[in-house]
């Protein structure tokens, strides 16, 4: 058993299902150390929360022990990682702010300002970061480190890590349950979903095309705007060339 075998969903769940006994033991640890740092740099809860859901929905595993491991695993995860930054943060920033290069950006008045946007946003960001997979990782040890407090941290990073595990339960389960009617319509209507994937990004592409294309436009209009109401002679001797030159070279021809 090695670090590749709980990197990707397939790899995963070929280990569940060779080693159902320890199946409930994994994803519980997965969804605890996602949040854990260091270990959330390299650990990555969805492979953990999408594969268990599968495994459910084909009948490998009870989707109530599912669900009941990775909702403890991340509400337990989260917890530590807040008491490691709160235990730990001050004196982090203590000993960086004296780092050449770091020292710049970790030093008292950061920190200060960081207990400050805390103390105002900080568990309205709690809530919304653990439903952003990249600022999930790290939010709970930075509300730690800046003293959010810990009842309010509890409760808005309680239901966040609910909603945000069962995203990927119900995707999974959902998959799970109807797996191997995906699969066929896949491989049936694969040219088709082909198209109409390659039609969406198309579409997509065309859509931000034109919406920058209008931004251009607004703010080129804007610079015009803006440089007539300041140099409104010298736009009306360029305007009056203008006419004259149409004029000159309608008459030539």
């Amino acid at each position: 058993m090695s670090f590749a075998d709980f990197s990707s969903i397939d790899n995963l769940l070929k280990l569940l299902q060779d080693h159902q006994h320890l199946a409930y033991v994994v994803l519980f640890f997965g969804a605890f150390f996602e949040t854990v740092i260091p270990f959330s740099l390299v650990v990555f809860g969805e492979v953990f929360f999408l594969t268990g859901a599968l495994l459910a929905g084909m009948g490998v595993l009870n989707i109530v022990g599912v669900i009941a491991v990775l909702y403890i695993g991340g509400i337990l995860g989260d917890n530590a990682s807040y008491w490691m930054g709160r235990h730990y943060g001050e004196g982090l920033f203590e000993r960086l702010q004296h780092w050449p290069l770091v020292g710049r950006l970790v030093h008292r008045e950061n920190y200060d300002k960081g207990i400050e946007f805390f103390r105002r946003r900080g568990a309205l960001a709690v809530f919304i970061a653990r439903l952003s997979g990249p600022l999930s990782w790290i939010t709970p040890a930075m509300a730690g480190i800046f003293r959010l407090d810990y009842v309010t941290f509890l409760r808005f990073n309680t239901p966040a890590v609910i909603i945000g595990i069962s995203e990927f339960v119900i995707i999974g389960y959902f998959f799970g349950r109807h797996l191997d009617t995906i699969l066929g319509w896949m491989h049936n209507y694969a040219p088709a979903f082909a198209v109409v994937v390659a039609g969406l990004i198309a579409l997509i592409l065309i859509v931000r095309r034109y919406f920058n294309w209008r931004a251009e436009i607004d703010r080129t209009r804007a610079e015009v705007v803006d440089f007539v109401s300041r140099h409104f002679g010298l736009s009306l001797i360029i305007i009056g060339l203008v006419i004259i030159g149409v004029f000159y070279i309608i008459n030539a021809n």
